[in-house]
């Protein structure tokens, strides 16, 4: 069943172009994704200021901050692996209508575009 299908999305490559390459669905994935950043940014700001607040308390007050960045660092981690299940089929879907579109359609992709840069070298390292 697996090769069937596997063979159907194979030949709907080469049989099926389609004659732009930014599909649809591309705007609204560069959208979720910016979303997403935002939202992993604002997670990361939270956690720096609870380790920053744990790291000035001393004696027995420290391990209640402990505990605050251990609870909030499970609560980010269960949120973000909901949140890329979630996003898995879209992103296999708008994967499939690139891989119809034919050559060049994925390496066209905004999305594809954005995964193939560098991270900056010039932006600080923190802890």
């Amino acid at each position: 069943m697996m090769r069937r299908a596997m063979f159907v999305v194979l030949i709907s490559m080469f049989a099926v172009p389609i004659a732009f390459a930014q599909m649809p669905g591309c705007e609204a994935m560069m959208k979720q994704h910016a979303a997403m950043q935002k939202q992993m940014a604002e997670m990361d700001a939270k956690l720096q200021s609870l380790v920053d607040d744990m790291n000035r308390t001393d004696g027995t007050a420290k391990v209640d901050k402990m505990a605050a960045v251990i609870n909030e660092l499970v609560a980010q981690r269960t949120t973000m692996r909901k949140q890329m299940a979630e996003m898995q089929p879209e992103m296999m879907h708008h994967m499939m209508e690139h891989m119809q579109g034919g050559k060049g359609s994925m390496a066209d992709c905004p999305m594809m575009k954005q995964s193939g840069k560098k991270p900056d070298a010039t932006a600080p390292h923190q802890h």
